[in-house]
């Protein structure tokens, strides 16, 4: 009977120990270690969406009355320059369209991929698969700078201008945001701008 009683006594000390140790893994243990892994994890969240802005919006008018408006599906806050730091003034834009009103001149509309906008000085670089329609006129290109202080915008890589009555490949097009004017440019002197249209084909 001793042996039997001790036995049992055994056996019981045996299982307590074993719920200690269970108690002290599962509830001690894990409860001081997940809510630091919950709280990394909601930090690296909160930072994901407070750098990226859905469906924004920006207006803006120049001194000579011309207005701009752009929009775009997402927006990326946190820009960084070649040299990897911060710059607060950018921002990279996913899905973009602009509106351009230049006073007096007729509207612009552009359409692109991506763009980089300046919030200071509203300058704006649009990029890939750029679409321009400009009175009548249709240009796509890689790459468009709308640069304000300068009064006009550069269009370049892959340039197509078309409209009604022609079609024609050129490395640069200019539009001037105070005459309105289309200009239209070869980035080599001797070369001559490709113009197809529906009457003739000039080289």
């Amino acid at each position: 009977k001793m042996k039997l009683k001790f036995f049992f006594q055994a056996i019981l000390f045996a299982s307590i120990i074993a719920i200690l140790i269970a108690f002290y893994y599962v509830f001690l243990i894990n409860k001081d270690e997940s809510p630091l892994i919950a709280k990394e994890e909601n930090i690296i969240l909160d930072t994901q969406v407070s750098n990226e802005l859905i469906n924004i919006e920006y207006n803006s008018i120049d001194s000579d009355g011309n207005t701009f408006y752009i929009n775009a599906e997402k927006a990326i806050i946190e820009f960084k320059d070649q040299s990897g730091a911060n710059d607060d003034d950018k921002v990279r834009l996913n899905g973009v369209i602009s509106v351009i009103n230049l006073k007096d001149k007729g509207i612009v509309n552009i359409f692109s991929d991506f763009a980089i906008y300046n919030k200071v000085n509203h300058d704006t670089l649009f990029y890939d698969n750029v679409e321009i329609e400009y009175l009548g006129n249709s240009i796509s290109a890689n790459n468009l700078d709308l640069i304000f202080s300068e009064k006009i915008s550069r269009i370049y890589n892959n340039v197509v201008y078309k409209n009604n009555k022609l079609n024609l490949s050129t490395d640069k097009a200019l539009i001037d945001m105070i005459s309105g004017d289309i200009k239209l440019e070869m980035n080599k002197k001797n070369q001559k701008v490709k113009l197809i249209s529906k009457y003739e084909h000039i080289n």
